[in-house]
């Protein structure tokens, strides 16, 4: 048969374009960044996730709720005021905290304290309620508790007698009495509700009223110790209060008698007043002083004509104004006369003149300057021998002050202090008296109608809020562990290869409904349903495929996968047929010589074929196979050979590929797994390039990674990855599904005259 290459026109004009090589975009490369568009994908894709564990953790809370024994909460609500009510003038009879906070706090711990409990739960005999008696024990307590016992007997001190039996029994009565008791203060208020859980509402309702009663009583009972204490201790402040004031007069006596002191007010003040008067007397001197001490400096300086008693001078402001006019004049006449003319003397003299006289009247000045400052200086020096001794008398005076005043002090305090606690003892024999309390029952607890627990309505609502956040991170925990190959995004950020398309994967049952319909296998759907979504995804890759190369169309291309079973075998026999539907010549050749499939597929013998041809033993166009499929043939692998690697890196393989691309335009080889073989990475250096087929949601990336380096170890060219068997009803599919979908719902529907004719099959030898 002729397999001479016969390319149609529709190629050279519409698939053979010249193209740049499919590689990756630079922004792709970047990480993308996290929108909330992905969270609300992995919720998607993990719905049932999600859904199972919130169904479980509500059925779980229900089964709880309903089956719980019912509690009652009855509440009694009292008001705790700061302080006592004030019926005579008696505030500090007894130690509270004056910080309200602190008080108030203190109040709450008393309301909870076990002493307050043990009152109660003796007032009510609580001990001999159903509630707090206790509950017969199941046959699983009954054998823990003697397997408990007997290994305790070893290590236990002798039996505790009858006494420390009973106190064990009163505590742990006591802390489930606690346990069912709660104190809510209100906010913003002097207000606290005393809670009590019961399964019994009268219980719980008798419980909170005693409690509240309990309280204000235990409170009247601590005032009257804290007035009787109070009383016994000022008694014996009196009576030491009483001998101090005593002994403090005498000894003020005693000093005023041996420094003849009667009253040191009149002398003090007298004192002070002239040492105040010296004091200001001499703070002016020093001021005037300071500043005649500056003009006088400033003579000292031969800097006078800026003093201000000359520039004030009149007279000396003439002299220099005549001065200056002379000078003017003589300026004027030198121009006409000579310096020795007699009228040029005249003027020179009475310059003279002037100026011996200028000179005379700024030395008075400065005369006068210096002496007051001289004088001021004298008075400033007498000034302060007058302060210091006015001082030291007044120190001598203050001293004698002091101690009169300490013992005066000391006699006034003590005499206060004593007055009053005489008045606090009087007001405390009063107040032993009053019962008044600051504390008021505002509500009685009244007997419940409903329970208090459980609320099941908010434990379902809250079992439903917990599942589902807890649903949401399992969810996202699952995602976290899934490091499969799944998105386009994950090929080209991992591996940075050129994405080449998505194959929908077909459910078991539309599998079989398609092998019916068409009398094909999945394998070959592309020809037998050539308007499903499987024909649309093979065509998309059929179209990467034709623009991966810049100027020309790849002819012989090797398509495997990085593991067994993932499509491999499928995606060449699919794209082949696509291949073919241009109308060019393609070959497939089944270059698995480990698990060949190819030969099932068209139903076909694997009698002769690559192996044979390699080891010698068969032609060429022997093992050449026609199909039913028009344009597509194929060789089988042949009998499995021992050494495939060695077949498929021999010189006689790379021969016949060449002769290969003489008759056909596509040769496509279905290669063996990369990873634990050799085969592919052998045959990916005798082709144009390689396709790598992974299972979306299933090849792990690590692996994709590995089968990427072990190609390129070789210098072997990748063309793109197809991610195959993807459902694509899953989040992170939406837009290939939308696109498959509506695809198929719009050609689908047409009507089965429009299909092209399906070609029966029948044999064709080469």
């Amino acid at each position: 048969m002729d397999h001479s290459k016969q390319v149609p026109a529709v190629l050279s004009e519409e698939y053979y374009q010249p193209s740049q090589p499919a590689y990756i975009s630079p922004s792709s490369q970047e990480p993308k960044e996290v929108e909330l568009r992905d969270y609300w994908k992995v919720i998607r894709k993990r719905k049932w996730t999600i859904i199972s564990f919130t169904f479980i953790v509500l059925i779980a809370t229900g089964v709880m709720t309903f089956t719980m024994s019912p509690i009652y909460r009855s509440t009694a609500t009292i008001q705790i005021n700061k302080e006592n009510p004030q019926v005579v003038d008696f505030k500090e009879i007894f130690s509270i905290n004056t910080m309200e906070m602190d008080y108030h706090q203190t109040q709450y711990r008393i309301l909870e304290s076990r002493t307050l409990a043990k009152r109660v739960i003796h007032s009510l005999k609580l001990s001999e309620h159903p509630e707090f008696l206790p509950k017969p024990k199941t046959a699983y307590q009954e054998w823990k508790g003697k397997i408990l016992g007997f290994f305790s007997g070893f290590f236990s001190s002798p039996k505790e007698d009858a006494s420390s039996s009973e106190t064990k029994k009163e505590i742990l009565l006591i802390n489930r009495f606690l346990s069912r008791l709660k104190i809510e203060p209100i906010r913003n208020s002097l207000l606290v509700k005393i809670h009590f859980d019961s399964n019994y509402p009268e219980l719980s309702a008798q419980v909170a009223n005693t409690v509240a009663t309990t309280y204000m009583q235990q409170n009247l009972e601590m005032r009257f110790i804290t007035t009787e204490k109070a009383k016994e201790w000022l008694t014996g402040q009196l009576q030491d209060l009483k001998g101090k004031v005593e002994r403090a007069d005498e000894d003020l006596q005693i000093f005023g008698s041996k420094h003849d002191i009667i009253s040191l007010d009149e002398k003090e003040n007298v004192t002070m007043h002239r040492l105040t008067e010296l004091n200001e007397a001499l703070t002016k001197a020093e001021s005037d002083r300071i500043a005649k001490e500056a003009n006088y400096r400033q003579i000292k300086g031969k800097n006078i004509d800026s003093l201000p008693p000359i520039l004030e001078s009149k007279l000396i402001s003439d002299l220099k104004q005549a001065y200056i006019q002379l000078e003017a004049q003589y300026v004027k006449q030198l121009e006409t006369f000579k310096a020795d003319h007699p009228e040029m003397a005249r003027l020179k003299k009475q310059m003279e003149i002037l100026k011996t006289r200028l000179d005379g009247e700024i030395s008075k000045i400065a005369a006068g300057i210096k002496n007051d400052y001289e004088s001021g200086l004298k008075r400033e020096t007498l000034l302060r021998q007058a302060f210091e001794q006015q001082k030291k008398k007044t120190m001598e005076m203050k001293e004698k002050a002091i101690q009169y005043n300490i013992l005066k002090r000391e006699a006034d305090t003590n005499r206060e202090l004593y007055k009053g606690l005489l008045q606090k003892m009087k007001e405390a024999g009063i107040s032993a008296g009053i019962t008044a309390s600051n504390i008021q029952l505002v509500d009685q607890a009244e007997l419940p109608i409903n329970p208090h627990k459980p609320n099941k309505r908010l434990n379902l609502i809250l079992a439903l809020i917990v599942g589902l956040f807890l649903g949401v991170g399992l969810a996202f925990f699952f995602e976290y562990l899934d490091n499969s190959v799944k998105t386009p995004e994950d090929v080209e950020q991992l591996v940075r290869l050129p994405f080449f398309g998505l194959v929908p994967e077909l459910s078991h049952e539309r599998r079989r409904r398609v092998n019916r319909e068409t009398s094909y296998p999945v394998e070959l759907i592309t020809f037998g349903h050539p308007k499903s979504m499987l024909s649309e995804a093979y065509r998309n890759i059929r179209t990467s495929i034709l623009l991966s190369f810049s100027g020309r169309v790849p002819k012989n291309i090797a398509i495997s996968s990085p593991n067994p079973a993932e499509g491999k075998t499928t995606t060449a026999i699919n794209t082949a047929i696509a291949l073919s539907q241009t109308g060019a010549r393609v070959l497939i050749i089944e270059a698995d010589l480990r698990r060949p499939r190819i030969h099932r597929i068209f139903d076909q013998d694997n009698g002769v074929g690559l192996s044979n041809y390699l080891s010698g033993h068969a032609e060429l166009d022997s093992i050449i196979k026609s199909t039913e499929i028009p344009n597509v043939f194929y060789i089988p692998s042949g009998p499995l050979p021992p050494n495939p690697s060695e077949l498929l890196g021999s010189s006689i393989f790379k021969s016949m590929i060449e002769s290969l691309d003489e008759q056909f335009d596509h040769i496509v080889l279905d290669a063996p797994p990369i990873l634990g073989f050799a085969d592919s990475v052998i045959l990916a250096t005798s082709v144009d390039g390689t396709i790598l087929v992974v299972q979306g949601g299933k090849t792990p990336k690590e692996t994709l990674q590995r089968a990427k380096d072990v190609l390129s170890q070789v210098n072997a060219r990748i063309l793109g990855v197809v991610i195959n068997r993807v459902n694509i009803r899953r989040s992170g599919y939406d837009g290939y599904g939308y696109y498959y979908y509506r695809y198929h719902s719009y050609y689908g529907e047409k009507s089965k005259d429009e299909e092209l004719p399906h070609i029966k099959k029948e044999s064709v030898s080469t």
